[in-house]
């Protein structure tokens, strides 16, 4: 009995302690989400304005505040796999009162009508041996699911750094149009005026009125358009910051940007590699492939240790004699043999699904290049766009200054003027928003590598 009771004890404390120690070294390493952020690329902007923007989205953001939760269910489920390792112990005790009201007859052995009570305090066991390493490799394909979560989380916080940034660099240009909008529809109402007096003066035609009052229309209509498009923005960003009173966004002023980022020439395509996305596909293919082989090892047998230790007693001033101990152990085998063919379909299923996952890696990687190269590509035409557009504004200001010059001696009159300097701001509205495009597509490249700085050698790690 004492023999049976030790093993007994040393079966539980083994078992309870059995991958308990790899669990806990996982469950201690622990991730700075802050660094997802990447606050040292965003400061190479030089605005501060943004960078607290960023640092509050952090805060505050409910789709990361989400995410967050989801990675902690991640978490849960893998412990609950981890569970299905261990042994299964429970109290299953009993105490009750037996009566009769005939004698029992057992062979020559005959018991007359009795009343008693039985006292039953056992422990349970129960174990499912992982003899193959199914558990284990269940447990392993379990834990890769809250790695994907992991890197599905990281993804959402570049996502929305990059979108945030986006966002807070088109409601600078958009300030910056509205006023430049102001200025054209302030001028357009000028020359209305002109036209009007020198057709009360019989030096223009009615036509020639109704032309220049409908350019004003077009520009009060495209005026609305810019309001509308910087409220959208203002609605969008304060979303991202989890800002329910949707109040006025800070922001620098276009005049006082200070970008000066080199864009990089080529990106070493290993970069890939270091994408959530293409982090995630590999992690889903190692998942199908554990789960292929656990679909194997379901065809082997199983085997269960059961026991109970315990007291079992008639009297309660006996319950914990000498003679009331309790105790047996026993190993259960089970084998299907047969089941309709689901444990062949099932491997079948899962070797498909393996299949699909190393499809779907490759396609993941393919795409990665394509989106590191259209970032590149566009973010090279924007540098150039730029450069033209200056040009093409230094340019027109020169032309604007020939007839203004004109003017002051005769050859030309204010209406020309006031065109030419339209045209000025029409130009310098270009040159506007393709400075802004170059700032995003730097973070359009920024996103595409997956939230590395490849703008700076030194931060890549490859």
């Amino acid at each position: 009995m004492k023999k049976l009771i030790t093993i007994f004890s040393i079966l539980c404390i083994f078992f309870s302690t059995i991958n308990l120690v790899e669990a806990k070294g996982k469950n201690e390493e622990q991730i700075n989400k802050y660094d997802y952020i990447n606050i040292p690329f965003w400061q190479k902007y030089n605005d501060e304005i943004l960078v607290n923007h960023l640092n509050k989205m952090y805060e505050n953001n409910y789709d990361l505040k989400i995410a967050a939760y989801k990675l902690e269910e991640s978490d849960k489920i893998v412990k609950l796999s981890l569970s299905n390792e261990l042994p299964k112990i429970a109290f299953n005790g009993y105490v009750g009162r037996t009566l009769t009201s005939s004698d029992e007859v057992k062979g020559n052995i005959i018991i007359p009508d009795y009343s008693q009570y039985r006292y039953l305090l056992p422990l349970t066991l129960n174990y499912k041996v992982d003899l193959w390493g199914k558990n284990r490799l269940q447990t392993k394909s379990t834990k890769k699911l809250l790695e994907i979560q992991k890197e599905d989380e990281k993804a959402l916080y570049i996502s929305l750094t990059s979108n945030l940034a986006i966002n807070y660099f088109n409601l600078i240009k958009t300030d910056k149009l509205i006023d430049i909008q102001n200025k054209l529809i302030s001028n357009q109402e000028k020359v209305c005026d002109y036209v009007k007096k020198r057709e009360l003066n019989g030096l223009a035609y009615k036509n020639e009125v109704l032309k220049e009052q409908k350019n004003l229309t077009y520009l009060q209509a495209e005026k609305n358009l810019l309001d509308e498009k910087r409220e959208v923005l203002l609605n969008q960003i304060n979303v991202f910051l989890g800002d329910r009173s949707f109040s006025e966004i800070e922001r620098k002023s276009y005049e006082s940007l200070n970008y000066n980022i080199n864009m990089p020439q080529l990106i070493d395509i290993n970069i890939v590699e270091k994408r959530p996305d293409v982090i995630k596909s590999n992690l889903k293919l190692q998942k199908a492939g554990y789960d292929v082989r656990i679909s194997k090892k379901n065809l082997l047998p199983s085997f269960i240790i059961s026991g109970n230790v315990g007291y079992n007693a008639y009297q309660l001033g006996h319950l914990f004699g000498t003679k009331t101990g309790l105790a047996n152990i026993g190993v259960i085998p089970y084998l299907d043999v047969f089941s309709g063919g689901r444990k062949i379909n099932t491997i079948k299923l899962m070797k498909t699904r393996y299949k699909r996952a190393f499809e779907e890696y490759n396609k993941n990687i393919l795409t990665a290049l394509q989106e590191i190269n259209d970032a590149l590509y566009s973010a090279k035409t924007a540098q150039e766009n730029y450069e033209i557009l200056n040009n093409r504004f230094e340019l027109q200001k020169k032309d604007t200054e020939l007839i203004i010059k004109k003017e002051n001696i005769g050859t030309a009159n204010i209406i020309d003027v006031l065109i030419k300097e339209q045209e000025t701001l029409q130009v310098e509205k270009q040159q506007i928003s393709s400075y802004i495009n170059e700032i995003i597509s730097s973070i359009n490249i920024y996103k595409a590598t997956g939230g590395i700085d490849v703008f700076d050698e030194n931060s890549i790690d490859l």
